[in-house]
């Protein structure tokens, strides 16, 4: 893949990784009033665990070190939801959460981001996080470990045995057909499903697999006849596993499909392809800037070059600040406008040149 695709991806990475941490941080300053809401929790869960798993797919292993000790604390605390906090282990929290916050700036900055100074921002991290270990221990009573229950076992078996073989015939009927903007996105959908199933089990590595498959599946550089023999093989050995209470072993040739970025911050100069390109994972939104004449010899123009306008008549594209709106997923206006857009490239793929 090209630097430029590389420098995207570590930027939507960034991007992602800085709301988590917001999200954290909201929940820290606020610990008890957390720990009374379950929601919140299942959220501050959450952001830790989705910066742990974006930060392994791209190979950045000091931010998924942090995330996964943060990860584990937030565990415990969200299986103890009667925990009392004091501010001492609120402050620790909050200063384990700054060394997340330094590597990330490291990330953002290519004079900071080397392996040395990572390295030793982690390194001043251990004595920190091992003293949180010992508060934690010391704030929750020691619970044996117990083995999932007769009724949760039968219910992972009928899901994974029933649901997911279901999902995957889905998908593999799916890699049969043409390689459309719409059939990628009806991929991306099943792994929705398949992650859920993985959630309502806390199956954390199943659902670290499914987020690279879903990556994979973005990449419009890879074919169909490329992605289907290998997703498929790791998605049954993985369902395997699942039922025969194994460990999940994600094969190397799935990690292959899975682009490493270049160290560095993205040129975040809003061109059109990083609006277009993360949601339309085909050549059809190439094809489309090509009739507007918003790509010139391959290349997208910048919006500067384009005249926007907010009070254009009802039929013409929207201002730019709406579509990047869709980058926030919860933004449900920017999802109503991508599945439009979606819909208008489709059409535009049937229609004559």
């Amino acid at each position: 893949m090209d630097s430029d695709k590389q420098k995207q991806i570590l930027g939507y990475f960034i991007e992602e990784a800085s709301d988590h941490i917001n999200t954290i941080e909201s929940s820290l300053v606020n610990l008890q009033d957390t720990l009374a809401d379950p929601e919140m929790m299942n959220e501050l869960f959450r952001a830790a665990h989705s910066i742990k798993g974006g930060a392994a797919m791209l190979g950045i292993t000091d931010m998924q070190h942090v995330a996964h000790n943060l990860e584990d604390s937030f565990k415990v605390l969200k299986d103890h939801p009667e925990t009392e906090v004091d501010q001492d282990f609120q402050s620790l929290l909050l200063t384990a959460l700054d060394t997340l916050k330094e590597l990330l700036q490291q990330l953002q900055n290519p004079s900071e981001a080397n392996d040395q100074v990572a390295q030793e921002t982690l390194a001043n991290s251990e004595p920190l996080f091992a003293q949180l270990k010992t508060r934690i221990s010391n704030l929750v009573p020691a619970v044996p470990v117990i083995n999932k229950s007769a009724e949760e076992l039968r219910a992972t078996t009928m899901v994974f045995r029933s649901d997911v073989p279901a999902r995957l015939r889905d998908m593999l009927q799916l890699f049969k057909q043409p390689d459309r903007p719409t059939s990628r996105q009806q991929l991306q959908i099943i792994c929705d499903q398949l992650q859920l199933m993985g959630e309502q089990f806390d199956l954390v590595t199943w659902c670290d697999l499914i987020q690279l498959v879903k990556l994979a599946i973005a990449n419009p550089n890879h074919t169909y006849r490329t992605l289907a023999p290998i997703i498929i093989k790791d998605l049954k050995q993985a369902q395997e596993s699942v039922l025969s209470q194994q460990e999940i072993k994600i094969s190397a040739q799935l990690k292959a499909l899975i682009p490493q970025p270049e160290t560095g911050t993205m040129d975040r100069d809003d061109e059109i392809s990083l609006i277009f390109g993360k949601f339309i994972p085909d050549t059809s939104w190439q094809k489309f800037g090509d009739r507007l004449q918003w790509r010139v010899k391959a290349n997208w123009i910048n919006n500067d070059q384009i005249n926007f306008s907010t009070s254009a008549p009802v039929g013409h594209l929207p201002a730019p600040i709406w579509l990047a709106g869709w980058n926030n997923p919860n933004d449900q206006e920017g999802e109503e406008l991508k599945e439009q857009l979606q819909k208008f490239i489709t059409r535009l793929d049937q229609s004559p040149s």
